[in-house]
């Protein structure tokens, strides 16, 4: 903890003294439930505890005589029978004494028993104050905190596992790394500045430009880490686009196995945007049909249709083009080529899926799909595909795969006979020290970065060491505030006022 640390922890957030206080909320959520827990933090919960709680038989103690981590059943305040556990700090999620309540989990009975206590001198708890306080008390760093609400809204496997190392401090880990070499260089130099001038050794700045570039490549590594962690934690958005009629539907209904969007040879059935989220092999995946582009309509629903299609095209991590015989005119597949280049322009990937692929046989090469992407689209990652056969699936399936995990669209894996074969393990397979997973790491990631490099640059060029010095002082201070070793009380709020309430 840095003395920044230590002042915040001295400030008023709340009100004065807010810190002291006792707080109370449900963990669980709103609605009637089996069970429900509420959870009770602060210096005078065990006293609360003692005058509400009447344990089961003299074998039980009062709570002010509970160790830690034990259990104890019995009556809240002749309202219900619940268990109560005690947590006695510092061993306990916030540092301070916590205990936990196990009752019904009726509406009625929930609010009676939080009542009791708001009654009794506990006050309602702010949303994240129970994850703040552990991290005042240094129970967690800041980049743990944030992995629990992750935690809790993780809906996919390596949602899961990423969240889970990042809670056990895998990122906070790597930066500390990060930092004790900062701190080494830094060190170096003070030594170096109480030198004469002429005693300057060029082997002194071969060595700290050496330890630059060391950290300059980790951190790049790190910042570049975003792109896989923010796929895994907030999920990968696919748009399936194309003319009408080309097959968008049927590619929809065939990734989510479920016959989710309408199917009809009536060009404009989709005329608006279908959005499925699905579980695919362990990540999250935002799969958008949109109705058909490149087509003049007067049609207002139509219109309107098409101008979410655009609008869903613009967030998108990745397209499925779908392009079927027969082709449409010349302008209408100039239109089509001109949107697919403003896709690229943007920096999103494209795949082209050559749809409908069983009926190429049946239409002239003039309206070939596939003899019309070899020549206008040579550049372009090609996937044949036909509802009717279950491999072209699987190959789709392998393409995204490796997509997610590699940020490559590598069609020649269409001839593995397995997803698995092609796949790494997720999170463990990816090689950095540590994942990144919010837009806060990765900015602070960048700066502190454009701070070591131009640091690099100006002991190359033969600048003073106390430039370099200053440089390097704000990359750590920059670098320290993902972790929250360095970090305003303005941070503290915003990044805790997003969690929930119990929480």
């Amino acid at each position: 903890m840095t003395r920044e640390i230590d002042k915040i922890k001295n400030q008023d957030f709340h009100s004065q003294n807010a810190e002291f206080e006792t707080i109370a909320a449900f963990s669980t959520p709103p609605g009637q439930s089996g069970l429900a827990v509420l959870r009770l933090s602060g210096p005078d919960a065990a006293a609360i505890c003692d005058r509400l709680f009447r344990p089961y038989g003299d074998k039980f103690p009062l709570p002010s005589k509970m160790s830690g981590y034990t259990l104890a059943p019995g009556i809240w305040a002749d309202i219900d029978e619940v268990v109560l556990a005690a947590f006695r700090a510092p061993h306990s999620y916030t540092g301070e004494d916590v205990y936990e309540i196990s009752c019904h989990g009726g509406n009625a009975v929930r609010q009676a028993i939080l009542d009791s206590l708001i009654n009794n001198g506990a006050r309602l708890a702010e949303p994240g104050e129970f994850s703040k306080r552990a991290f005042i008390n240094g129970k967690m760093d800041l980049a743990q905190a944030e992995a629990v609400m992750d935690m809790i809204h993780a809906e996919s496997e390596q949602q899961t596992e990423l969240a889970f190392a990042q809670l056990r401090g895998r990122l906070s880990q790597a930066v500390r790394s990060e930092l004790d070499k900062l701190y080494g260089v830094l060190a170096f130099l003070e030594t170096l500045m109480d030198w004469d001038e002429e005693e300057e050794r060029s082997e002194d700045r071969v060595a700290v430009s050496r330890d630059l570039a060391s950290a300059e490549k980790s951190l790049e590594q790190l910042a570049n880490s975003f792109r896989y962690g923010r796929i895994v934690r907030e999920g990968l958005s696919i748009v399936i686009a194309g003319r009408p009629n080309a097959g968008k539907s049927s590619l929809l209904n065939a990734l989510t196995a479920h016959e989710r969007a309408i199917v009809s040879d009536i060009p404009g059935t989709t005329r608006d945007t279908i959005e499925i989220d699905l579980n695919m092999g362990g990540y999250l995946v935002h799969l958008t049909d949109t109705a058909g582009l490149a087509v003049e309509s007067d049609d207002p629903i139509e219109q309107e249709g098409i101008k979410r299609a655009q609008e869903a095209l613009q967030s998108a991590d990745l397209v499925l083009w779908v392009l079927s015989p027969p082709l449409g005119s010349s302008s209408e597949l100039l239109d089509e080529m001109n949107t697919i280049k403003g896709i690229l322009e943007r920096g999103q990937k494209v795949l082209l899926v050559l749809g409908k692929d069983d009926l190429r046989a049946s239409v002239p090469a003039s309206k070939d799909p596939a003899s019309f992407a070899a020549e206008h689209l040579p550049e372009l990652p090609t996937i044949a595909w036909s509802a009717k056969r279950e491999e072209d699936l699987q190959a789709l399936r392998t393409i995204l795969f490796n997509f997610i995990e590699n940020d490559t669209l590598e069609t020649d894996l269409v001839n593995e006979s397995s997803v698995e074969r092609s796949r790494g393990k997720g999170v463990q397979s990816q090689t950095s020290a540590v994942i990144m997973t919010h837009s806060r790491h990765k900015a602070l990631a960048d700066k502190s970065l454009e701070q070591v490099r131009a640091a690099h640059e100006a002991i190359d060029a033969g600048l003073s060491y106390d430039l370099i010095a200053t440089l390097l002082r704000s990359a750590v201070e920059i670098l320290a505030s993902m972790s929250g070793d360095d970090v305003s009380e303005t941070l503290i709020e915003t990044i805790f006022s997003r969690f929930c309430i119990g929480k």
